[in-house]
């Protein structure tokens, strides 16, 4: 089946209310539970998965029957990636088997800045609702370089990037509300 993605706009049920511009994506949900895998071989999984294009995998304790604990292995991918993170389950896990369900994403739409922190540049993921800017957060790995190159603890070029981005007047054709 071919993933889905297209623009939603649905009605507030409120008069007066504008209605949501949200991304529609349908996505695939795939989950293992197991309760004889290593932390080492788990920790090692969860890198595997993203780099192989999973959109996320999570990993949460569980108890599993006879009250053993265990661990729920689950994977967000596109529909047609559905085949290749079954394998990998299959394959780099203990799992004897993989539950799959189909889910809809809503998702705000978004857009990247660029702020200058010391010198460095960190791309900053705006979110967008009702064609004002709601929220913004700088990219963890831009500001973990930085702080790097410049000796700071990321905590604090966090906090530089966002406040460089709610200082910096929007680019032509942005929204201009930065509340």
């Amino acid at each position: 089946m071919k993933s889905c993605s297209a623009r939603l706009r649905r009605a507030s049920p409120d008069r007066g209310r504008r209605a949501l511009d949200l991304e529609l994506t349908q996505l695939d949900v795939l989950q293992a539970d197991v309760d004889d895998e290593s932390p080492q071989v788990l920790g090692a999984l969860v890198e595997t998965l993203l780099g192989a294009g999973a959109l996320d995998a999570t990993l949460a304790p569980i108890f599993m029957k006879k009250n053993r604990p265990g661990t729920r292995i689950e994977v967000l991918c596109l529909p047609d990636h559905r085949e290749r993170f079954l394998r990998l389950l299959l394959t780099e896990t203990s799992t004897l088997g993989v539950k799959a369900r189909r889910i809809e994403r809503y998702a705000l739409p978004r857009r990247f800045d660029t702020v200058e922190v010391n010198g460095h540049s960190i791309r900053v993921k705006v979110a967008v609702l009702d064609g004002s800017d709601l929220k913004a957060m700088p990219e963890f790995e831009d500001c973990r370089r930085a702080a790097q190159a410049i000796g700071l603890p990321v905590r604090d070029v966090i906090r530089l990037a966002i406040t460089a981005w709610e200082t910096t007047p929007p680019a032509a054709g942005e929204p201009s509300s930065r509340d």
